[in-house]
Order: C-alpha cells, then sequence, then structure tokens
C-alpha cells in the first residue's frame, strides 16, 4: 500500500492495475525510495526499515550547480537597477503597478538580466584538470561545453548594498562541476526531512574552476563599459590570490537549486545504476521514477 499524506489529509492507493510511477524530484524521490526498503542495505538496516531490494545507489550521485554574486555600486547618474525601491513613497509605487495592472518597476524585475556561457584556458591548463579521466578532460575542452555562467544585471545584491546606493550585480555559476553529494534518511519517519550533503567544492577541480570561474567575472566587471561607472567592489574577494578567492566562495556561495543524480540512469553492469533506460527501477517490477533525480549528470 501506498500512503500520501497532505496537511492533515491520508490518500493511499492499496494496488496499481499496471505501474507506479514516481516522480517527486532529485531530493524526495530517494527519501521515499528509502522508507520504501529500496536503496544501501545497510542504510535501510540502520533505521530497522524492512529491505525490499539493495540498490547501492539510490541517494548517491548528487550533482547541483554552485553559483554566487559579485556586486559593484555605480556613480550617481550611471545604470540604476533599484530606482523604484530609492524611497518608500517609490516603492509603494511599484507595488501598487504591480498589484493593479502587472505592470511597472516590478514588472521587469528580472527582464535586464543577460546570460552568458564561458570558457576558461586557465582551467584547461591547470594541475587539476590534467588530474581528470581522459574522457572528462575530452568533454570539457569541446567547443560547446562552458566552465562558467555569468548572468549580469542581477536585481538581488543582497546585503553589501544599501539604498540609495546603486549597484550593478552579476550572478556567476559553475558549470561542469565534478563534486558529487548524498541524500539519506535522518529518520524513519515520513514527515521527516532528508539529510542532503552536496559535498560543494570537495573535488579539486571544482576548487580550482571556482578561482578561475571569479577571476573571469572580475575581469568581465572590468571592461571599459562597466568600469567607467564603478565605485567601489561591494561583494567580492578582498585579494585576487587562489586562498583569497578561495575563502570568498566558500563564505558566499550557494545552490543555484539544479540538483539531480540521486537515483541516476545508466546501465544494468554498473553498481551505482537505479533505473534503465526506459526509467524502470532495477529489481523492482512495475515501478518507474520520471524526475530529474534520473540525470546521470548535470545538463548543461
Amino acid at each position: 500500500m501506498l500512503v500520501f499524506q497532505r496537511q492533515a489529509n491520508n490518500f493511499s492507493i492499496d494496488s496499481a492495475k499496471r505501474e507506479v510511477i514516481l516522480s517527486t524530484g532529485t531530493l524526495d524521490t530517494p527519501k521515499l525510495l528509502l522508507l520504501s526498503g529500496i536503496g544501501p542495505a545497510d542504510e535501510i538496516k540502520d533505521h530497522e526499515i524492512p529491505l525490499i531490494h539493495n540498490l547501492p545507489g539510490v541517494g548517491k550521485n548528487l550533482q547541483d550547480r554552485l553559483f554566487l554574486r559579485l556586486v559593484t555600486t555605480r556613480r550617481p547618474g550611471g545604470y540604476h537597477r533599484t530606482s523604484y525601491i530609492d524611497t518608500p513613497a517609490a516603492l509603494a509605487e511599484a507595488r501598487k503597478g504591480w498589484a493593479t495592472h502587472q505592470s511597472g518597476s516590478l514588472s521587469s524585475y528580472y527582464l535586464p538580466q543577460m546570460i552568458g556561457y564561458f570558457k576558461s584556458g586557465q582551467v584547461t591548463e591547470s594541475e587539476e584538470f590534467r588530474d581528470l579521466e581522459e574522457s572528462t578532460r575530452r568533454m570539457l575542452k569541446r567547443e560547446g561545453t562552458p566552465h562558467f555562467e555569468i548572468i549580469s544585471h542581477n536585481p538581488n545584491a543582497g546585503p553589501s548594498v544599501r539604498s540609495p546606493e546603486q549597484y550593478l550585480a552579476i550572478a556567476v555559476a559553475l558549470m561542469n562541476t565534478q563534486s558529487t553529494g548524498t541524500v539519506t534518511l535522518a529518520s524513519a519517519h515520513h514527515s521527516a526531512a532528508p539529510s542532503i550533503d552536496p559535498k560543494f567544492l570537495s573535488h579539486p577541480f571544482d576548487c580550482r574552476l571556482a578561482i578561475e570561474t571569479v577571476r573571469g567575472a572580475l575581469e568581465f566587471l572590468d571592461l571599459k563599459c562597466l568600469k567607467k561607472d564603478e565605485v567601489r567592489l561591494a561583494a567580492g574577494p578582498a585579494e585576487c590570490g587562489d586562498q583569497e578567492i578561495l575563502d570568498f566562495v566558500r563564505q558566499n556561495a550557494v545552490s543555484m537549486w539544479h540538483p539531480c543524480g540521486t537515483c541516476k540512469m545508466g546501465p544494468s553492469s554498473e553498481p551505482s545504476t537505479c533505473v534503465d533506460s526506459n526509467f524502470r527501477v532495477l529489481g523492482v517490477q512495475g515501478f518507474r521514477v520520471v524526475d530529474m533525480s534520473i540525470a546521470p549528470i548535470l545538463p548543461r
């Protein structure tokens, strides 16, 4: 029997005529599988859950994208992203326009952003790159494979800027990282959140990638068209040495909310595979998973 709970109501399914399809996402799908007794045998037994099928890859291979913001303040009369919050009256007017007609400053909150994808010669020339497997090096060198992403004119500057300062914020994201994390049970109770450990920056290559990504973003901010109106770097590393940049990343980077891989698709010969190419859970009849947990790598 499958039992679903929504607020105070329970919904149960006694049986399925053909198949059960699970689609609860990268974080909840492994949790539900583990609670159902499908996953690494030792983890399931630790919570005194009856083992249905030993599937070692469930909850492993968690991949996610890491990003952070760099912010510069701008001279008066330059680019002004936040005029609608300069005064309480301006903010009230912006809220009124959105509430009444879905128009005004808040209607274009994210629209002025521009996104670019970049490669870094410093990354592919690094010792950390040379230590990767040959197939991974080939992938990272392909023309269409980005190393990092820049999203310029981001509306959120965080706590680094205080009104009425004008600012330019850019978000930078690491692409094709190599670190993998886990999703495990924190409790055998269905209402308990799972234990999530993304293990960001646990791979040496990702640390090098983070350093060169921030350097590339700082070079972007130094472009003449942007530099001419800059007053100060409000959010960024204090110095440009490797350790200073890496410390800044560790203190400020967060998930970009693109997790995948915790119930990955692959050949049955690989111990970490959870579903086949038809989304069927290995070793369990009439059961498929159809969400981003099955993606074996983080899509670009």
